[in-house]
């Protein structure tokens, strides 16, 4: 059997037009971006000069970096938001995300300890236990620190005594 040459890709090009539509090649946004600042810091680490011109994005208390982190954030959520598929995406993670876990269980002092998360927490709860079938008593409770979420308990001890 002959077949000439170019007829095999036939099916293959018929797939691809059928799914033409479905691609849109859009002109690229451009993203302008906030001015930053560099200056002549240089550093001498044992003879060797390194410049750190953008030391001063290093002190995040400082109002020329706060206001330089506001601009930079106004373009990235700009463009973010922009995301068709943003708000499927992050609902689909949040679905992944929402499930119960639990950190491993430890004892000290004759009390049990445990984390847990119930699937959404920012921040998982510590919990103590006088016996491992007893009902867990929260300890410690992160997401009551900070209405954001961000204060996190990133380690702990006990007294020998379970206290």
């Amino acid at each position: 059997m002959k077949i000439l040459p170019g007829l095999f890709l036939l099916p293959i090009m018929g797939t691809l037009s059928g799914c033409m539509h479905k691609l849109t090649v859009e002109t690229p946004q451009t993203l302008v971006y906030p001015f930053t600042a560099k200056t002549n810091q240089v550093d001498d680490y044992h003879g060797t000069k390194v410049a750190d011109p953008y030391r001063w994005l290093e002190d995040d208390n400082s109002e020329a970096t706060k206001a330089w982190v506001e601009a930079e954030n106004k373009v990235t959520f700009d463009y973010l938001e922009q995301i068709p598929q943003r708000a499927a995406i992050k609902e689909r993670l949040t679905q992944l995300w929402n499930y119960e876990r639990f950190g491993v269980p430890f004892k000290e002092g004759g009390r049990y300890f445990i984390t847990r998360n119930d699937g959404l927490q920012n921040q998982s709860v510590l919990y103590a236990m006088a016996a491992l079938n007893a009902e867990p008593v929260v300890l410690l409770d992160p997401n009551t620190l900070s209405t954001d979420g961000t204060v996190a308990l990133a380690g702990y001890s006990s007294a020998t005594t379970g206290t």
